[in-house]
Order: C-alpha cells, then structure tokens, then sequence
C-alpha cells in the first residue's frame, strides 16, 4: 500500500492561490458594475465667445524725447574763448550771453579795417580833384573808387565778426550741451553749447519702418508711455512725418508733439501708441489662437461647444491672420459661437466638458455671457 505523503505550502504560495481562486469567483459570478467608459467623462475647459474682429489695430514705435529744436551755438570767426557762462542743465533767458571771443583780436581787426577805409577814402578825394583838373586819368580815379568801396566792405565783415565774438540766447531756454571750455581756440563754426528752446515745445521722435507711416497722417492722436511722467501715459499729436527716409537706417522719423509736462526731459526713452484702421485682411472673427489646433496653411480646427449637451464638436475654420495674440476666421464660425480654448489635447469629437470660465479675445471689449450658465 502506497501513502500520499501531504505537501507543506508556505505562506506566500497560500495566499497566492487564495488571490487566484477569488480573482476568479470575481469573474464567474460577480455582479460588480462596469467601469465608466472615456466617452462619459467630464473634462474641465476654458471657453471664448467668438466676436467680429477689430475695426482697429494698434502700431506701437520707441522713441526719445527731445526739444522740438535743439540748436547747436557757435562762433562764425576764429579765436580764443574767453568766457562760458553756462552749464549743462542751466535755464538762460532769451539775448543772455552764453559765451564771448577774447576780444583782442577782433577788435584790433575792427580798427585796422576802419583805417583802412579812412586812408582809401582820403585817397579817393584827392584822386577827384585831380581828375577835375585833368592831371590823372579816368582808369586811375576808377581804381581808388574800388580801392575804396573794398575798405568799407573790410569794414563790414570786421564789425560783423566784432558783433558775433559772442554767443547770445536766441530764445529762452535749456542748455543741454557744453563743449568747449575758456581758454580753448576754436575755429569758425565749432559747436560750443547745444539749447533746447522751450518756446518749441517737446517733442518724441520716433523711427518707424514704411509701412507703418503709410497708415499714418499729421494730426493724429497719440498715446506715449513715459515712466518719468505720472500715470505713466501722456497723450500726444502726430506733427511731421518726415518725407525721406534715414539714410543709414532706413527708417522714417515721425514726430509727435507732446503737451508741456515738467516732467519732461530730453532724453527720455517713451512708447508712442498709434491707433489706425485694421488692414483689409483684418476683417472677419477674433478667436484666441490658443484655441485653434492642427492648423495647416490657411486652415485649421476648433472645438465648438453645444451648450444644450454641453459636449464639443471638432469643426472646420479658415484662417485669415494669425499672430501672438488671436487669429482672424473668414469661414466656419458665427458671431456668438462657444469655443473652447484650453484643455484642447484631453479633448475628442464628442467630448463632454464642464466651462470653468469665459473669456473674450484680447482685441474685443465685450464680455461673454458665461457658458457654464449655459450648459446648465
């Protein structure tokens, strides 16, 4: 007789086998309920309430504040500088001297062409009444004629170079810029001090690419961004465009007129707004580009929502503009739409979703109703 020696299971191997028989009494008998399908799930979203795009677009440009002119002051002779009264940031009155010639020179160039004058004058006398009584020809008496008339016009450029030996203020206003000091020899011409004339105004000059200025015109509000000035904004006027474009840059500089504000500096970097007509291909619905998907050249998809099942249906739109901000559809929505524009990978035809919020494009004004309301 033969004796069936029973096999000694450990602890692991039992509850092995227990797991095993009651995953399949799970399986043969068990009344559990099925486990809810993809298709029931509720996905949060954030939903946009398409609306007709601007009739307006916005051009912004940098620019620098400066005096409206800004003029650069010198001496028309040569000489030695013997006085600056002025500094860099100092307020002059209209005719203030600013800054005089050492008058040595020019006054003994005065005086020698005023000698000159008297002798070449004296000259010409006595050459006339030589001439009446016939001993001296009428060549000779012609020569002390011109002789004399270019003594008097010596005369002149003497006393007009006497007269500007000094600098006056032609205008109230601001010295910007020193850039000589006494003592120092100059040439005719050399700049010495750059004034802001506050009778002018201030200005911001702002380079902007061609076509941007051709949506431009003289007269136009403007909005300036200034952190110097409080609130930070400074309405302004376009005054001159200029007509040419910078060499160098290629940029055309337009000025815009700025309203007196002491907290106005020249040198001040601003933002100047421009609020223009939208281009032509601006025209149709602003959506969020974040709410557009698989987009391909002038086509792409979005998510429409049916507030009466609250699910999303994929559809069909064409793209007209796109940028950082939103994107202008020609074809396939309606003024009023619901679409959906975040939580877009989650999300498939048919998907049912919960709306968290409304929001607007960036470029629209009006507030959407909220779709949550809506779904309800």
């Amino acid at each position: 007789m033969r004796f069936v020696t029973a096999r000694r299971y450990g602890p692991l191997t039992l509850s092995l086998i227990v797991g095993a028989s009651l995953a399949l009494s799970a399986c043969s008998g068990g009344k559990d309920e099925p486990a809810p399908v993809a298709a029931d799930k509720v996905y949060p979203v954030t939903i946009a309430q398409v609306q007709p795009a601007s009739t307006s677009a916005l051009i912004t440009a940098a620019g620098t504040v400066r005096y409206r002119y800004e003029t650069p002051l010198g001496f028309t002779t040569a000489g030695k500088i013997a006085s600056i009264r002025f500094q860099e940031g100092d307020r002059v009155m209209p005719g203030a001297l600013i800054a005089a010639l050492d008058a040595t020179q020019v006054g003994a160039n005065l005086e020698s062409a005023r000698a000159e004058q008297q002798r070449a004058q004296a000259e010409l006398g006595r050459f006339q009444q030589l001439f009446e009584k016939g001993w001296v020809t009428r060549a000779q008496l012609e020569r002390a004629e011109a002789t004399a008339r270019a003594a008097t016009a010596q005369v002149s450029t003497a006393g007009f170079a006497s007269g500007t030996s000094r600098i006056l203020a032609p205008s109230g206003g601001i010295i910007l810029a020193r850039s000589a000091e006494p003592g120092q020899v100059v040439a005719a011409g050399t700049q010495i001090v750059v004034l802001g004339e506050t009778s002018g105004g201030m200005v911001l000059r702002a380079p902007m690419i061609d076509s941007d200025i051709a949506r431009l015109s003289p007269g136009m509000p403007v909005l300036v961004r200034l952190s110097a000035v409080p609130g930070g904004e400074i309405e302004g006027v376009i005054s001159e465009i200029d007509a040419r474009a910078n060499p160098s840059s290629g940029a055309f500089e337009v000025t815009v007129a700025l309203p007196a504000n002491p907290a106005l500096r020249s040198g001040q970097i601003g933002t100047a707004e421009f609020r223009v007509a939208a281009a032509p291909d601006a025209a149709g619905l602003a959506v969020p580009a974040s709410a557009v998907f698989n987009v391909r050249a002038d086509e792409g998809f979005v998510y429409l929502l049916d507030p009466k099942t609250s699910r999303v249906r994929a559809r069909a739109v064409q793209i007209g503009r796109i940028d950082d901000k939103e994107l202008i559809v020609t074809g396939g929505l309606r003024p009023g739409d619901r679409i959906v524009t975040s939580g877009l990978v989650l999300l498939t035809d048919g998907a049912k979703v919960k709306p968290l919020a409304s929001r607007q494009p960036s470029r629209t004004t009006a507030a959407a109703a909220p779709a949550a309301h809506a779904a309800r």
